[in-house]
């Protein structure tokens, strides 16, 4: 019979507690993060298959990692062949990473570091398997004896459209519908454990991409390509896949393990550039409506945010400490906003007005 675990049993405010003790009972010693404390919905439901075990996992958005600190307190020694089932997750160890989308694969090692990121409600499963029925080499994966073993490529997606990848797959979901017999069960577990090891055996010839080096190539690539492009109107990450070469599935892989997704670094150049042009002075004649549009934003309300979130500060008021009041108006530029009503000293009551102007060119229209 299943071994059952869930956070339901407690109240509301221990829930995320209950589901930190419950992982590490499950499964081995794990860390997970999550901003949803006022309630937190998980259960675990888990059945014991020999020396393998198969589990569904339904939960909510957090970050699991096993840090090097849990794995010094629980030495497990095997893989997790994680099935996604609903919703999506981010797998990085070694410093590969791959999303994971329903009916996709991909396995982690429990002896070194890795995370996961659901960003929203999810459905996994997860079967743990020694280290032997994964061992890849001369054909003998599935029992170990394999002379010219090679290591097992963790945090990669493997496809289960068709082929091995689809009868692993099946053979997974089958394992959870308890209709099968435990011993009969056990075996099904072994036998996907080696069709498995023969899909990733035929990933041998490693991806153009797939080494941390390479994908650290790619990421500057990519880079250079948005500071090339990034006042381009139609700047995206498709046309960045093109222009590159690699699919979009891949450039937000290589994305997803870094500090800022495509989007955030896309938004974060454009602000940078922004930022510049409002403290130059050859830019003083321009509205701040117009630094926006030439640094690359569309939408100058979603600029005034996205800025004033990344600095505290308007772009008027960065304008202003930067350059000051006397630097925005020129006698020799008739018809600015910002320029002296006569030729005499301005009072206080004219510097005002010149703020307020210019709070009204910062205001969304």
């Amino acid at each position: 019979m299943p071994q059952r675990w869930s956070t339901m049993d407690v109240p509301k405010a221990a829930q995320f507690a209950r589901w930190r003790e419950l992982i590490c009972e499950a499964f081995l010693a794990l860390t997970p993060e999550s901003d949803l404390r006022d309630g937190f919905a998980g259960t675990v439901a888990q059945r014991q298959l020999s020396e393998l075990s198969i589990a569904r996992i339904t939960s909510q958005r957090q970050q699991v990692r096993r840090t090097s600190r849990d794995i010094d307190r629980s030495a497990y020694q095997g893989y997790y062949i994680n099935l996604q089932v609903r919703g999506s997750s981010l797998m990085t160890q070694d410093g590969r990473s791959t999303v994971l989308r329903p009916g996709d694969i991909a396995i982690v090692d429990t002896t070194q570091p890795f995370a996961f990121d659901f960003r929203d409600d999810f459905q996994q499963l997860s079967l743990f398997a020694p280290k032997e029925l994964l061992t890849l080499g001369s054909g003998m994966a599935a029992t170990g004896t394999g002379t010219d073993a090679a290591p097992v490529t963790t945090a990669t997606r493997v496809g289960t459209a068709a082929g091995p990848g689809a009868a692993v797959r099946h053979a997974l979901l089958s394992l959870t519908h308890g209709d099968l017999a435990e011993d009969t069960a056990a075996r099904l577990a072994a036998h996907a454990c080696g069709i498995l090891a023969i899909a990733l055996d035929q990933r041998t010839e490693p991806h153009p991409w797939s080494t941390p080096l390479r994908q650290d190539r790619l990421h500057a690539a990519a880079l250079a390509d948005i500071d090339e492009h990034l006042t381009d109107a139609d700047l995206s990450a498709a046309a960045v896949a093109t222009r590159l070469g690699v699919s979009v599935r891949l450039l937000y892989a290589v994305f997803a393990g870094r500090r800022h997704s495509f989007a955030a670094e896309v938004r974060r150049r454009r602000l940078d550039l922004a930022w510049r042009d409002l403290q130059d002075p050859v830019h003083a004649h321009l509205c701040v409506i117009d630094v926006a549009v030439a640094a690359g934003f569309a939408d100058v309300t979603s600029f005034h945010r996205a800025f004033r979130r990344e600095y505290g500060r308007t772009p008027a008021q960065v304008r202003k400490d930067a350059l000051g009041l006397e630097q925005l108006g020129r006698p020799d530029q008739p018809g600015r906003i910002d320029q002296p009503s006569s030729p005499d000293q301005p009072g206080r009551l004219d510097q005002l007005s010149q703020l307020d102007q210019l709070s009204r060119l910062d205001a969304p229209r």
